[in-house]
Parts: C-alpha cells; sequence; structure tokens
C-alpha cells in the first residue's frame, strides 16, 4: 500500500521553495512600490503635444470657429492644450499626455464638425444648381 501523507517531515518543515517563496515575493512587492513611487518618470510628451498642436491648426484653417459646435470643441482642445502646457512645466508629464490625447481628439472632431458643415453646404448648392437647371428644361 502506497502511503499519501507526508513522509519524514516534521510539522513545520517546508519544502525549501516554499519557504523562499514568501520573502521573495514580499521583495518584489517592494521593489515594485518603489519604482512606480520614484516618479512614473514619462519622458515629456513632445510628440503628443506637435500632433495636438497640428490638429488645433489644422481644425483653425478649415474654418471651425465658423460653426457652433465645432467652436466649442476647437475651445475645449485650446484649454487642455494650456493645462498640458503647464504640467510638461511641472514635470507631471503622465496627465499632460492624456491631457493632448483628449485636446487632439477635441480638435479632430472640430475638423470634422467644420468639414461636414461645408461639405453639406456644397450639397444644398449642387441641388440649387440641379433644381435650376431642371425648371429651366436642361436635362
Amino acid at each position: 500500500m502506497l502511503y499519501k501523507g507526508r513522509v519524514n517531515r516534521r510539522p513545520n518543515d517546508k519544502p525549501a521553495l516554499r519557504r523562499l517563496a514568501s520573502p521573495v515575493a514580499a521583495l518584489a512587492a517592494l521593489l515594485g512600490l518603489a519604482l512606480a513611487g520614484c516618479g512614473g518618470s514619462l519622458p515629456p510628451p513632445n510628440d503628443q503635444l506637435a500632433e495636438s498642436q497640428a490638429a488645433i491648426r489644422a481644425a483653425d484653417e478649415v474654418g471651425a470657429e465658423a460653426d457652433p459646435q465645432a467652436t466649442l470643441h476647437l475651445k475645449l482642445a485650446r484649454e487642455q492644450l494650456e493645462k498640458a502646457k503647464k504640467l510638461i512645466e511641472a514635470e507631471e508629464n503622465e496627465p499632460a499626455l492624456r491631457l493632448l490625447e483628449r485636446a487632439e481628439a477635441d480638435a479632430e472632431l472640430a475638423l470634422a464638425i467644420a468639414k461636414a458643415r461645408a461639405t453639406q453646404a456644397q450639397a444644398q448648392e449642387a441641388l440649387k444648381q440641379v433644381e435650376k437647371l431642371q425648371e429651366s428644361g436642361v436635362q
């Protein structure tokens, strides 16, 4: 008959791996906390800053200021850009990166709204021209 219990072990005798696992886990946890506490140092988000600024410029160039909804998103993008710049100066790069991503998204939304309005205006103008041609008998 096979004995499935402990063989030649005292009740408090743990395998070597188990004895080592607990201190190693504790050390790993402490090391992780220490590294996290040492300022999750992301580099300054200069690329995202440039992308956000470019998106805002693009929305300006398309005339987003002419549409109230696009203007609102463009205003939000500019505010977020300014807040992000202050965070970068304070070396708080992670929240700055998030703000810059939001600024870029808002600027791109303003751009899309402005382009959609312009396209709608062009489509309406084309429909008017078609109606005029139909009225004059040209087909």
